[in-house]
């Protein structure tokens, strides 16, 4: 008899992942993606087909589900990046590709919406004192002006989430944090802001209805259930932001815990009980999935999205292979310096000015050197970020950390020396998938609560612990860091 099994699907910035889990253990039974390439038809845009999302959803669903030798999924839950966004039409077909989050075309459109509202009414609504370009109201408030045929059509405005949920369901619902990331919800009261639609022009009727993770979006049709290679019926589960996926995944469910993930973008998120009186600004911070937790979230738009530019730029071989000539070059670089921001920093001064680049090069350094380079920032944007989360954050005991760079233990072992904290690499690498497998199973009555399912699903792989002399090393690179950061961008890292 097939085992029953909770399934985790995230859309990420450049795939699809699926993961199959026990439904009373969470072992891993299947975990499987599959990719798309988002384009950029102009400078500073980013866009995709977002029929490419339920291609290659349903392509990593068929493809978990065989590894996991046909186990019936049970329950359902979602994980998505924040942000990107694809306005439908009233049969809710596409008008238009998807605008993905990292695309800062709305520079304009953010200042307009940020001088409409004052400061503090903006923290209070919305935890930030301003719009950025990286929100999606900017952005919505682009396509209203820019393409007036599309938004006269227009019907829905959905964010991935909830375009996949429809897609599996027939229901439209969207989770809390995917809509914050909007910059249209109204925190103080957990749904839709008024003054913030007028502002962009958004009628409310075009918005889902809003809920938390682990409640159900709706029950998986028949005609989605083909299409995935699933049976019909299990409940499909609001998640969260791919982030806060990961974190319940990593069990980053109570106070004292971080973990932070290292792919496209490097983020930290930390568990709080409470948020103090005065948050200071530049931070992302909301409502943790736990009911009654909060979390604060410090992140770089770029990091390992930076290695991999560079390897197509070499045209060079596998990680391994340049992991391993990075591993020769000594801490420092030798004076080379990456400025990994090749997007514009994130938290705390969401600056789109700021580019990356190479700084101290000679004909001395090899592809070695620029390799080690990208790592080395990659730990630095992360000491950046747990400076931050320790303002309002109790101390964190150890860091939990995600995506690619975390397969690599020379990597890992950088960044506990960088961080001067353990870096434990938690069993399922894939945490943002478990963690919405979980969601999942809340929906499904398989586990009572997400702090019960996250402790129970979660195991730690591997733990690396600072070398104090290695760590004395790092400092003066990283001091190098941010020495040439603030004589290139004042006041970009806050």
């Amino acid at each position: 008899m097939a085992r029953d099994a909770l399934m985790g699907l995230d859309l990420g910035t450049t795939a699809v992942k699926v993961g199959v889990f026990d439904a009373d253990s969470g072992e891993t039974l299947g975990v499987t993606r599959a990719e798309y390439t988002p384009v950029a038809p102009h400078p500073d845009w980013l866009e995709l087909d977002a029929r490419e999302y339920w291609r290659a959803a349903v392509d990593a669903t068929r493809a978990a589900r065989a590894q996991a030798g046909g186990a019936r999924v049970v329950g359902i839950g979602l994980s998505s990046q924040g942000q990107t966004f694809v306005p439908l039409d009233g049969r809710r077909r596409p008008l238009r590709p998807a605008i993905v989050w990292l695309d800062t075309r709305a520079e304009e459109q953010a200042r307009r919406l940020s001088a409409m509202f004052d400061a503090d009414e903006l923290r209070r609504r919305r935890g930030v004192p301003a719009f950025n370009a990286i929100d999606s109201a900017p952005k919505m408030l682009w396509l209203r002006e820019h393409e007036p045929e599309t938004w006269a059509a227009t019907r829905h405005l959905v964010m991935l989430p909830d375009y996949l949920g429809l897609l599996m369901t027939e229901k439209l619902r969207l989770d809390l944090c995917n809509a914050g990331s909007t910059g249209l919800v109204d925190r103080t009261v957990d749904d839709w802001w008024p003054a913030g639609l007028d502002a962009v022009g958004v009628p409310r009727e075009w918005l889902s209805p809003l809920g938390r993770p682990g409640e159900p979006i709706g029950e998986l049709t028949a005609a989605a259930a083909r299409e995935m290679g699933l049976e019909a019926g299990a409940p499909v589960a609001l998640g969260s932001n791919d982030q806060l996926n990961g974190a319940v995944g990593a069990g980053n469910v109570e106070p004292g815990l971080a973990s932070g993930t290292a792919g496209t973008a490097m983020a930290i998120i930390a568990t709080l009980a409470q948020v103090p009186d005065a948050m200071p600004d530049g931070m992302n911070w909301g409502k943790h999935p736990v009911p009654g937790l909060w979390y604060v979230l410090n992140y770089a738009k770029t990091s390992g999205v930076v290695l991999t530019w560079l390897r197509e730029l070499l045209a060079a071989g596998d990680y391994e292979a340049l992991l391993a000539e990075a591993e020769q070059a000594p801490v420092g670089c030798d004076g080379l310096v990456c400025l990994p921001h090749f997007s514009g920093t994130a938290t705390p001064t969401f600056r789109s000015d700021v580019r990356g680049g190479f700084v101290g090069l000679t004909l001395g350094h090899t592809r070695g050197h620029l390799v080690r380079s990208v790592v080395e920032a990659v730990c630095f944007c992360a000491r950046d970020a747990l400076a931050l989360t320790a303002a309002v954050a109790q101390e964190a005991t150890e860091l939990r950390m995600l995506g690619g760079a975390a397969r690599s233990d020379w990597w890992m072992q950088a960044m506990a020396d960088v961080v001067r904290l353990p870096i434990a690499i938690p069993a399922c690498a894939e945490a943002a998938v478990l963690g919405a497998a979980i969601f999942g199973g809340v929906a499904a009555g398989r586990l009572e609560s997400i702090e019960v399912g996250a402790r129970r699903f979660y195991r730690t792989a591997k733990r690396l612990d600072p070398r104090e002399d290695m760590a004395q090393a790092y400092d003066a690179a990283y001091a190098a860091y941010r020495d040439a950061m603030e004589r290139m961008y004042p006041g970009a890292l806050g």
